[in-house]
């Protein structure tokens, strides 16, 4: 097609700005749970748990942990529309944090260094950050069920007032 016969644009009557709860619920909280990931896969080092068995034993947890919460957001960025991610996240942050316990390294003496005060500290954020995206997202879809249904309802007054069908 060249350019002489190109069809015309049609201008927009106005502007479109999405920028509704759901979209910013993908964003804005995808960055965060990859970053948390990220800590979870790299807490070996920074902490310096320590060469025991126990303390293999929680970096095993916290690399099967990496790569779930790594692909959740992963997975999320690209292409969730619905809760499943954000279930996700808060069983992965109940587990982080009920770990330490189940495996026996809570505490100094336990042999494992500070990884069962990571676990339990990034547990907890995974789960506010699952707990506040679940939250954000019922709301934006009531908030859009609401607008639909306005608009539904104005279509009807609309019709009822010109006598079309």
């Amino acid at each position: 097609m060249s350019v002489v016969n190109r069809p015309p644009v049609r201008p927009l009557a106005e502007p479109h700005y999405d920028a509704s709860l759901i979209d910013i619920r993908d964003s804005l909280l995808s960055a965060p749970l990859l970053l948390i990931g990220g800590w979870l896969f790299a807490a070996g080092w920074p902490l310096a748990y320590p060469n025991t068995p126990i303390a293999n034993g929680a970096r095993m947890v916290d690399l099967v942990f990496a790569t779930i919460v790594i692909l959740n957001g992963c997975f999320r960025v690209t292409k969730t529309r619905d809760e499943s991610s954000d279930i996700v996240t808060i069983v992965c942050g109940a587990c982080l944090v009920a770990a330490p316990f189940v495996f026996g390294y809570f505490g100094e003496d336990s042999g494992a260094g500070l990884a069962y005060l990571s676990q339990i500290v990034t547990g907890a954020a995974l789960m506010v950050l699952g707990l506040a995206s679940m939250a954000l997202f019922r709301r934006g879809r009531a908030m859009a069920q609401r607008a639909a249904a306005g608009a539904a309802r104005a279509g009807d007054r609309t019709t009822a007032r010109t006598g079309a069908r």
